[in-house]
This record gives structure tokens, C-alpha cells and sequence, in this order.
């Protein structure tokens, strides 16, 4: 399957659970840890990035394949029981991957694509640029928790609006976000729902998620993990996303997709970042 990933790359300084550490964050980093465990994946990240993500890098693909510039976006995180406190810095150089020929054939050439920003930078014009010459069959998934980002004058990150909702959701086949993106998820999911014709999936953490399509709702429960049992959270609605898109393409079944991407995140759990490990069969 060719997966392509458009968006942003970051360095994450992450305080989570019981681990401190610095690694390369993202919905498209930790995506592509899975995708690379899956059968028959080839995954290219759309992203800008500088020469101090190179260490970072690891078996990535990335177009552009030379870095642009020193500095790279780089989020502060301090997760405590699920929450999520953020800085954001070098914000100037994370401008989007020019919307070229071959980004435009890299997207064109994709079974799913992902569009994952970490900043509200990919305009409506932009996206229906490159989005416009994929496959009939392509999936679309966006991942929109970059338009729920702004910023302050000391870095903090601020919650914002989705303002280009109404241009972007045309392009899309599937929207994956946390109930915590806005104060009443599910009534917003319903309403895109109802009027582009879309697929929406609610993460709700240990809860698991809830799918809302045309014709109905659809819960996705999960296995809980205890707290103390949790290793490390960071990244666990990226991988949910990951295991759903990926299982979705493959069946076209709501619920069968939701129960992958449950069993898939909750096996990352137990692992760091750097040392996720995915028992394929168990799934």
C-alpha cells in the first residue's frame, strides 16, 4: 500500500507518564513507526524540516529528501493522566512542502493520504491543489488537530477555531480527532456529517471511539489499560489513526477498522516511543 502523509514533522520534548525524553514527534512520525511494522507498506512524508531532525529521521522517507534550513517546529509536551500542556517553537520555518510536480505525483500515486498538520498552515487552496488528481480510490483522511492550534507571544499553545472547515471537508473521505478538540464533538461531527457526506471518528481515550457516518452512529470500545500500566501515551490517537485508515482501505468495514486501530494502540501503550513493537497476528 502506498500511504503518503502531508503535513508537519517536529521535535517533541516529551514529559509523559514515567518517561522523560526528546524524539521526533508528530501524527506523521508516529504513523509511520506502524505503518513500517504492517505487511506491504510504502510511506512517504510530505513535511518541512531542518538539519537538526536529521538524527531524528530514522528509516523515514521524506520528500523534499534534503532538509531546508537549521531549525525545525518543535513542540514542548507535559502529559499527565491524558492531558496534554504544549509550547511551540520555530513555528517561521514549518511553511508548507511547495505544492511542485512531485509532490503533486507523490499524492496522485497514493492509497491513502493522510493530511496532518501541526500548524494551520495548509490552506484550503493549497490542499485542493495537490489533492486534486488522486485516485478514485484513494482514501483521504485528514487529521485536523493542527486547526485547533494557535499560538501566544511566549509559545503557548492556544485553541483555536477550524475555520477552513468548510473548505477543506469537501476534499476528504475520513476525519479522525479527539473529543477534546471542541466542547461538543459529537454534535459538530454529526452536522459535517450531514452536510459533505463524510465519515468522522470521536477518539474518546480509554473509552475507545465512536464512528458517526450518514447512516448511523457506530461505538468502537476498547480493552482499558490500568494507569499504572501505561508506559507511554504520547502518540496513541496518531497510531489509532494509523490502524483505522490502514484497515479501513483494506475493508471497507466501519467497525472492523475501529477494532484494529483499538487493539493497535493499546499494544503501544506498553512501549516508548522508540521501542514500539507490534505483535501483527494478535491483531
Amino acid at each position: 500500500m502506498k500511504i503518503t502523509i502531508v503535513g508537519h514533522v517536529c521535535i517533541d520534548k516529551n514529559t509523559s507518564e514515567n518517561f522523560s525524553y526528546t524524539a521526533a514527534g508528530s501524527p506523521a512520525m508516529f504513523m509511520n513507526k506502524i505503518f513500517k511494522q504492517l505487511p506491504d507498506n510504502q510511506v512517504t512524508i510530505v513535511a518541512p524540516y531542518g538539519t537538526d531532525f536529521l538524527e531524528h529521521t530514522g528509516d523515514a522517507k521524506f520528500y523534499p529528501e534534503n532538509s531546508k534550513g537549521a531549525k525545525t517546529l518543535l513542540y514542548e509536551n507535559i502529559t499527565k493522566a491524558g492531558v496534554r500542556l504544549q509550547k511551540a517553537h520555530n513555528r517561521g520555518v514549518a511553511n508548507p512542502v511547495p505544492a511542485d510536480n512531485k509532490t503533486k505525483e507523490i499524492v496522485a500515486s497514493s492509497d491513502i493520504v493522510f493530511v496532518a498538520p501541526l500548524m494551520p498552515n495548509l490552506s484550503p487552496e493549497y490542499l485542493s491543489n495537490i489533492l486534486s488528481h488522486t485516485k478514485q480510490e484513494t482514501l483521504k483522511v485528514l487529521l485536523p488537530q493542527g486547526y485547533y492550534r494557535d499560538f501566544d507571544y511566549e509559545d503557548n499553545v492556544q485553541v483555536r477555531s477550524f475555520k477552513e472547515a468548510s473548505g477543506i471537508l469537501p476534499l476528504i473521505d475520513v476525519v479522525i480527532l479527539s473529543e477534546q478538540d471542541h466542547s461538543d464533538m459529537l454534535a459538530l461531527a454529526k452536522e459535517w456529517v450531514s452536510k459533505y457526506k463524510i465519515i468522522v471518528i470521536i477518539t474518546l481515550g480509554e473509552k475507545g471511539a465512536v464512528a458517526v457516518t450518514t447512516e448511523k452512529e457506530i461505538q468502537l470500545p476498547t480493552r482499558a489499560v490500568l494507569e499504572y500500566e501505561v508506559v507511554d501515551s504520547v502518540g496513541s490517537g496518531d497510531i489509532f489513526s494509523a490502524g483505522f485508515s490502514y484497515r479501513y482501505q483494506q475493508t471497507h468495514d466501519v467497525k472492523e477498522a475501529g477494532r484494529f486501530a483499538n487493539e493497535l494502540a493499546r499494544q503501544c501503550l506498553f512501549y516508548t516511543t522508540n521501542d514500539i513493537k507490534i505483535d501483527y497476528q494478535a491483531l
